[in-house]
């Protein structure tokens, strides 16, 4: 059983220079995040704009969760720890992962980002 501060995860600064968190536009290319909390690494990456928006990601140590794309939709991760949501709406996004099998999951929040509209 994983043991997780309560706290929302931090936010890792992308390593270029022109970039300015929280708040994120998501290019041709897309924009990958990574956020960590006391043991457990959430990473995405959100590719496309308007409606055909979507995020992929996964968490390390690889585990099953539930993830809540907050205000938005449900999703499972896998035995891998791999997520993905299609359909993001421009504004605020933060995850929660419920980790584990069982019913009382601890929970691991990040912090929020804005997805700008293009």
């Amino acid at each position: 059983m994983y043991s997780h501060d309560p706290r929302p995860t931090e936010l890792i600064p992308d390593p270029d220079p022109d970039s300015a968190p929280p708040a994120v536009a998501v290019g041709s290319e897309g924009r990958r995040l990574t956020f960590r909390a006391s043991g457990l690494v959430v990473e995405v990456e959100i590719t496309g704009t308007g409606d055909a928006r979507r995020l992929t990601g996964r968490l390390a140590p690889r585990q099953s969760a539930l993830v809540d794309v907050r205000g938005v939709i449900t999703v499972e991760a896998d035995e891998l720890g791999r997520f993905s949501a299609d359909a993001l709406p421009p504004g605020q996004l933060s995850l929660r992962c419920r980790l584990g099998t069982n019913a009382d999951r601890p929970q691991v929040t990040t912090g929020w980002v804005t997805l700008r509209s293009q």
